[in-house]
């Protein structure tokens, strides 16, 4: 009983501050459905001022949505007169967006109804620094410009102190057997600063959006406290308050909390998705050559030591079992949230099931979703996810499929630089995606194109290269070719030559613009850095095929993706 009060005691600490705005509806409220049918998707306009076209040329705004489904990155064009439109999806309220406009500005934008950007450029450029979230030639215009500047300027507020806490944050250990009561105490002191600093904040720039800083903060304090207990039942008191939670803004920090969330409920051992060879030996479609690994498998599934050979055997049917593995973990998703949310609440989760990186597991995963969703909203949404990925495949299809002479590796211009480690590197712009493609397909005709889409400030992409250095190396016989696409968005050409000059890394490399690497990653639906993509020697796309580099252990592994 102590317990359980003290767990109530620390959370009365946390949330007594926060109260549910008159007539304003989550989505995670029934109400809502009909709030949806009704809103109209939110207008998020600007203009650049004082622009010449040169500068209009040279400027390319980047945005990136956050989105119930993670993030989604687009490019918005500039028309002649400077000014841009950024499209949004959807009809939800409070959308944050995060932009860059070129090298001049960075920021985050929040949607709700209609918002008008103005940045003027010359007092920008006058800066000479690196300018982000507000500044003396940046104005936040319509309806949603006081919540643009309110919601900014406490970006910027005391925000050494805000990172150092945040930071604090993610230092937390995190015990191997999790309690409430003092998971909780860990965070609160931390809790505490941050409410203090949102407290004078507040009480120095009086604004009716000041409850969204609150419910971030408990958006971001919740999504911590799942993290923390991945893997360990976490006590009925705290987990019904966290239920409770309703998300306003579709945030970084609510898009987190529905992914811990998710994180913590399928990690419990009870609902941890599992699937073994013996599963795929009862499917009634098996080839020959899987037929022959199970008959092994099962022939000497008694002996002790187990063969060598076992471990190649199991491996054989990987791509079954992988199959298997993520219809079983979705399916076992959707039934555990039916059985603990709200409808609106558990279809929400339902859409983070959907958290592949591959366009066929995400139409695969779609497909089992949307026959459970009663809550007309997200149906919706997941009715244009899927209807998204089936133009994605056809898209890359198209791409691979286009005719003409056949071109070579000089269609790309003259190389920038070749390496006598053997790195051919080019610089490209204003090409389309799909193009680019084409050409790639028609460059290596009878060749396998493994890409890798990296950014020289992405550390995961840079940890991966030795190991693709490797695999080229082990891999010199097989009729293959590593292309290696950089954004040139937060990088520049020199920075680049010196990073692959400092790995040594063979192979055919591209600095590639801003637009050419968003439409990339939507060819291929890559959430981010890096992204894989494998197209197998007839110049079939093979979706699934390359997670992470390193998960591919060598020559024998890459020649089994041949065909």
């Amino acid at each position: 009983m102590k317990a359980s009060i003290t767990i109530w005691v620390i959370l009365i600490t946390v949330v007594t501050s926060f109260a549910q705005p008159v007539g304003v509806v989550a989505i995670e409220d029934p109400q809502f459905d009909a709030q949806f049918s009704q809103r109209a998707i939110p207008q998020v306009t600007g203009k650049l001022l004082h622009v010449n076209p040169q500068e209009i040329k040279e400027t390319t705004i980047t945005y990136t949505l956050v989105t119930l489904l993670g993030q989604k990155t687009k490019i918005a064009p500039l028309s002649a007169d400077g000014s841009f439109q950024l499209e949004l999806d959807y009809p939800l309220p409070y959308q944050q967006i995060w932009v860059h406009f070129g090298e001049l500005f960075y920021t985050g934008l929040y949607a709700n109804k209609q918002l008008y950007v103005e940045l003027d450029v010359p007092k920008l450029k006058a800066a000479g620094k690196e300018l982000a979230f507000k500044a003396d030639g940046v104005r936040y215009l319509g309806e949603d410009g006081p919540l643009n500047e309110y919601m900014n300027a406490y970006i910027l507020f005391k925000r050494a102190d805000q990172l150092v806490l945040s930071s604090s944050i993610q230092q937390i250990r995190r015990p191997q057997h999790p309690v409430a009561s003092e998971v909780l105490a860990a965070y609160t002191p931390i809790l505490d600063s941050l409410k203090r600093i949102q407290a004078e904040f507040v009480a120095t720039h009086p604004s009716p959006y000041a409850w969204l800083l609150e419910n971030e903060r408990l958006s971001e304090f919740y999504s911590q406290v799942c993290l923390h207990y991945r893997g360990h039942l976490m006590e009925p008191a705290l987990f019904d308050q966290i239920k409770a939670h309703k998300t306003y803004l579709r945030s970084n920090s609510s898009m987190l909390f529905y992914l811990y969330l998710g994180y913590y409920f399928r990690h419990l051992t009870a609902n941890r998705a599992r699937v073994s060879w013996q599963d795929v030996a009862r499917l009634s479609d098996l080839t020959e050559p899987e037929k022959a690994a199970i008959d092994s498998l099962r022939s000497t599934e008694t002996l002790s030591p187990a063969p060598a050979h076992r471990a190649q055997w199991t491996k054989q049917l990987g791509p079954r079992m992988g199959k298997m593995y993520q219809n079983r973990r979705i399916a076992q998703g959707i039934r555990w949230l039916d059985s603990l949310y709200s409808p609106a609440m558990a279809e929400i989760m339902k859409l983070q099931l959907n958290d592949s990186k591959d366009i066929d597991e995400q139409k695969a995963a779609l497909e089992q979703i949307l026959p459970s969703m009663t809550t007309s909203w997200c149906k919706l949404i997941a009715k244009k996810e899927y209807a998204r990925t089936i133009d994605q495949i056809a898209s890359v299809n198209r791409a691979l499929a286009a005719s003409g002479r056949s071109p070579t590796v000089a269609d790309f211009g003259s190389p920038l630089q070749q390496t006598d480690f053997g790195a051919t590197l080019y610089k490209l712009s204003s090409m389309s995606g799909a193009d680019f493609l084409a050409k790639l397909k028609q460059s290596f005709v009878g060749k396998a194109i493994l890409l890798d889409r990296w950014a020289t400030w992405c550390a995961p992409c840079l940890q991966e290269m030795p190991h693709s250095k490797k695999l080229q190396q082990d891999a010199k016989d097989l009729p293959v070719v590593f292309v290696y696409v950089c954004t040139a968005q937060g990088s520049d050409q020199e920075r680049w030559k010196r990073k692959i000059a400092e790995l040594k890394l063979p192979g055919l490399h591209f600095f590639i613009d801003e637009t050419l690497d968003t439409e990339v990653g939507q060819l291929f639906s890559f959430s981010g850095y890096p992204g894989y993509a494998f197209i197998n020697q007839k110049g079939v796309y093979k979706p699934g095929s390359i997670t992470w580099l390193s998960a591919i252990k060598g020559r024998d592994d890459l020649a089994a993706l041949l065909e």
